[in-house]
């Protein structure tokens, strides 16, 4: 499956992130950040919830941050226009882009 959003695609096939046709190189846990977000985009997800979700052993709030701050940049936003993935201070992250999901490349 390929979520599209603005100028990118998420393939849950391929593991792949592009913006503008071009794959964009993310780590294995920006890329599982980015998927698990898009997934549950109807709602806030709790940082303890994707900590839970995205690492299999105990890790800092700020591995984290950074890896939020990594798949942001991946997609084109920043912590300033968080036009796709926005802050829910105290709470957690919401990704907030419209999507298209549809089942192969376009």
């Amino acid at each position: 499956m390929v979520i599209r959003f603005g100028d990118c695609e998420l393939d849950l096939h391929l593991f792949e992130v592009r913006r503008d046709g071009q794959v964009v190189k993310v780590e294995p846990q920006v890329f599982d950040v980015l998927r698990y977000l898009v997934e549950h985009r109807d709602r806030v997800v709790t940082k303890h919830e994707l900590l839970d979700e995205v690492w299999d052993n105990f890790v800092t709030e700020s591995a984290l941050t950074t890896r939020i701050k990594a798949a942001r940049r991946a997609v084109g936003d920043d912590g300033r226009a968080q036009r796709v993935i926005r802050t829910v201070h105290g709470r957690g992250y919401r990704f907030v882009a419209a999507v298209d999901e549809t089942g192969g490349p376009p």
